[in-house]
């Protein structure tokens, strides 16, 4: 079985100087732009999902991996969070209930798992953005000591 493969930023293994500089060769040859990102799709479900594809889009900086391959789960993501918010919009009003269970809330249960898996694909946890900032602080920490020493 192979090792997930992590990017530069999340890293948490001591790396010599040689494997940083191959892991960001690796990283800027499959960074293929994100200039697609800049226009939602025409298939997303609603001006809710198009809302939410810009304020992530805007969010997201140059310094994101967020790239064009990741545009069909960007999509994804929008639309199950634009029919979560529906179904939790739906359930506050609606009492239909089949079974003593209101089918919403199977729904609302499923395009919750649906955003949460989507949204770590992205980055969009809390957890996933830690480790980044967590590995950011620590290179800039290492580069500070690496250049004045224990000063």
């Amino acid at each position: 079985m192979s090792k997930i493969r992590k990017s530069l930023e999340t890293q948490t293994k001591h790396l010599t100087q040689e494997e940083i500089k191959r892991k960001q060769l690796e990283q800027e040859s499959v960074f293929v732009g994100n200039d697609q990102l800049e226009c939602p799709p025409k298939w997303l479900v609603n001006k809710c999902a198009i809302n939410e594809w810009i304020r992530l889009v805007e969010q997201f900086n140059k310094k994101s991996m967020i790239s064009n391959l990741d545009y069909n789960n960007l999509g994804a993501y929008c639309n199950a969070f634009a029919r979560y918010t529906s179904i939790v919009t739906n359930l506050k009003t609606d009492v239909m209930i089949v079974e003593d269970v209101n089918p919403l809330v199977n729904l609302e249960l499923k395009y919750s798992d649906e955003m949460k898996r989507y949204g770590a694909l992205l980055g969009l946890t809390m957890e996933s953005r830690l480790k980044t900032g967590n590995r950011l602080v620590t290179t800039t920490e290492e580069k500070i000591h690496d250049e004045f020493g224990d000063v």
